[in-house]
């Protein structure tokens, strides 16, 4: 049975290359040809062994007896038309098993700087179940292989480019599934994404992955010194909420979090970024931004509280303006760095999760956008 090309590693393919006769030198040529620039208009990655031109055609017949070289195929693309001048564009892709995942490229214009975010999903579906996540309620299927994670920015990317002549900035492992719980695939994925042997080239300090709150993956960044950025899902910092909403609280409790976040302090020196969606009602009162503060004083940290977007039949609604403030300003009088996150792409379901979860459910049909 053929196997896809895209599901090996580096050293992976070089021992498979090598059981079939081959120089291991081969496999860096093969995925320079599956991951670099290809194509007009410009595009990231070949679709046939025959296109693999240094290779000669005994190789490239080899190659395609063996394996199959595998594709994103978008189910969908909508442009959120809520911000003219900042849109946001929401892929659902199909996977070769039929599976689908979920993208979002998001345009962010500020201070002078233009950067286009691509969030990936690291999971087919997760099994964390936090209540307040759209993915969470799909259950968890399977992990991503590191060629499925890259080829969505790669399929972005040439998107990107062909459209609006632009590159893709950043990445963010913030889409559906969670990361840690993939991890050696998303740090392989995030080293061809900063790789200057590959298309992308993007810096190791402009990609994050982020995390619910696995602590021995935590560790485990820290302990391989890590070049990229960490972000924690942390939406409460009292036990009890935390737990409720995030049912991964209980393996890994605060504590325990608090102990792997010093250990990653001490081992990288980078600051960690708190993820906290304000929920009216939950986790936005005075004792929730005090426990707050305690808990961002473990390690140097930035704050990005994120409005709540809205799932259907999920009972959670974003707090009111005055009280979203009373929370930031109660965070900045402790000395804290706070970003209030305004959602992005609510008229697309732009959400974790919520595209693949109507694909699923409704087979719900969403307008492409042609430009």
């Amino acid at each position: 049975m053929k196997r896809d090309i895209k599901s090996f590693s580096l050293p992976e393919l070089q021992q498979s290359l090598a059981a079939l006769g081959e120089k291991p030198y081969r496999a860096a040529q093969i995925f320079r040809w599956l991951y670099g620039w290809s194509g007009e208009p410009k595009q990231v990655g070949v679709q046939a062994f025959d296109e693999m031109l240094n290779l000669g055609k005994a190789l490239q017949e080899k190659l395609s007896e063996h394996f199959f070289i595998s594709r994103l195929e978008p189910a969908n693309e909508t442009l959120s038309t809520e911000i003219e001048s900042s849109q946001t564009l929401k892929f659902l892709f199909r996977l070769t098993d039929g599976k689908e995942i979920e993208s979002v490229l998001i345009p962010n214009h500020t201070h002078g700087r233009e950067r286009w975010t691509v969030c990936v999903s690291s999971q087919v579906g997760c099994a964390l179940a936090c209540t307040f996540c759209a993915t969470g309620y799909m259950g968890f299927t399977r992990n991503l292989t590191a060629g499925e994670i890259v080829d969505q920015v790669a399929f972005i990317q040439s998107w990107l480019t062909l459209h609006l002549d632009k590159t893709v900035t950043n990445v963010v492992f913030m889409g559906m599934g969670e990361p840690l719980l993939n991890l050696d695939h998303c740090l392989e994925a995030a080293d061809m994404l900063s790789s200057s042997d590959y298309a992308f080239q993007i810096a190791p300090s402009r990609i994050t992955l982020s995390t619910s709150g696995i602590a021995t993956g935590i560790r485990k960044l820290a302990d391989l010194g890590v070049k990229y950025k960490l972000a924690l899902s942390l939406h409460s910092a009292i036990e009890e909420k935390r737990a409720a909403m995030m049912p991964v609280t209980n393996e890994f409790s605060l504590a325990e979090l608090r102990s792997a976040l010093k250990h990653y302090y001490d081992r990288t020196k980078k600051e960690v970024f708190y993820e906290y969606t304000l929920l009216a009602g939950i986790n936005d009162g005075a004792e929730d931004a005090d426990a707050l503060i305690r808990f961002s004083h473990t390690v140097p940290c930035k704050i990005n509280l994120i409005d709540y977007n809205p799932i259907a039949n999920i009972d959670f609604t974003r707090p009111a303006e005055a009280r979203q403030e009373a929370f930031i300003q109660r965070l900045h009088d402790a000395g804290l760095t706070v970003t209030l996150r305004r959602s992005r792409g609510k008229d697309i379901d732009a959400a974790c999760g919520q595209l693949a979860t109507a694909s699923r459910s409704e087979k719900k049909i969403v307008r492409p956008v042609h430009t």
